[in-house]
């Protein structure tokens, strides 16, 4: 793990879910901020070490949607030549209808958007009706999907 903050990098490793050594400095940040997470599944703790980039890009996909502003970067170093599928979105859940959405025809020009906050606690929801005869229904509480709605919804 390298986090890039206070103008410092720092890096940890862990093995079997233990850090093998505390955090540590390594060097200056450079202007660069933010978090690298490389991982390799270990047999010891998994009963399957193959991984399915399309439910990890699917999943990060979510998350760069969800976190407006946010890079994330997935790449796949098991092949001779590198997978890498970059992801950044500016426009928050708005933007992530229109990317559900986007081999289907709209049936009012933009998604309707509403945003708040109380007491801590925001709220932000984006509605885009289309063509289609089934409807797609996504909740999402700290950025963890509520798969069956519940109270959230």
């Amino acid at each position: 793990l390298r986090v890039w903050r206070n103008d410092k990098e720092h890096r940890i490793e862990f093995a079997h879910g233990d850090a093998v050594a505390p955090l540590s400095v390594v060097g200056d940040a450079n202007g660069r901020r933010g978090t690298e997470v490389t991982f390799y599944a270990s047999a010891e703790t998994f009963t399957t070490l193959e991984y399915d980039f399309a439910t990890l890009e699917h999943r990060l996909r979510e998350l760069a949607f969800l976190n407006s502003g946010v890079n994330i970067r997935l790449s796949d170093l098991r092949h001779p030549v590198e997978k890498t599928e970059n992801m950044m979105y500016e426009g928050g859940v708005e933007e992530f209808v229109k990317y559900l959405d986007r081999n289907k025809k709209a049936m009012v020009p933009t998604p309707i958007v509403m945003r708040a906050e109380q007491s801590g606690i925001s709220v932000e929801v984006a509605m885009w009706w289309n063509d289609s005869y089934h409807e797609n229904v996504l909740c999402f509480t700290n950025n963890i999907p509520q798969r069956d709605g519940g109270t959230h919804l």
